[in-house]
């Protein structure tokens, strides 16, 4: 998976992610973006390919997101709310290989709720992780990737 695809962060706390979106974009030298809804970072997976989506298991579904879901989510909307992130698990393994690999950036320490994530997630980034954390498991994921 060539690098160009770029790194999409998911997270209702834009703040969270800043920094890292501005550093990661000047120092890998590809597409960085964040959004803050299910909605909106499904609308972008399907958009254009990525390799790595960065997401948290807490977000919210956006304003429509009836919009972009699959029948699946769309069914089990209401009874995860608060938990969007397993909505996009959801939505991630619909897309056409190459799929982008999944890292998450989460406070959640419930072990049923990590167990969700299956093997759909590569590496769990507990939140708040200091800036350089972030940057060193992002750079290790990325050169994973380019060595593929």
């Amino acid at each position: 998976m060539a690098l160009k695809a770029g790194v999409l962060f998911v997270d209702d706390e834009p703040d969270n992610v800043a920094t890292a979106v501005s550093v990661l974009q000047g120092s890998l030298g590809v597409p960085v973006e964040a959004v803050e809804t299910v909605e909106a970072a499904v609308a972008l997976l399907v958009a254009r390919p990525w390799a790595v989506v960065v997401m948290d298991l807490f977000i919210p579904l956006g304003d429509h997101p009836q919009r972009v879901l699959g029948a699946r989510a769309v069914r089990f909307q209401e009874h995860v709310q608060h938990l969007g992130g397993l909505i996009l698990l959801e939505e991630i393994a619909r897309l056409p290989e190459p799929r982008p690999v999944v890292v998450s950036h989460t406070a959640c320490t419930d072990h049923v709720l990590l167990d969700l994530f299956g093997d759909q997630v590569l590496r769990r980034i507990p939140k708040p992780a200091p800036l350089d954390t972030l940057l060193h498991n992002l750079a290790e994921v990325m050169a994973a990737l380019e060595a593929r």
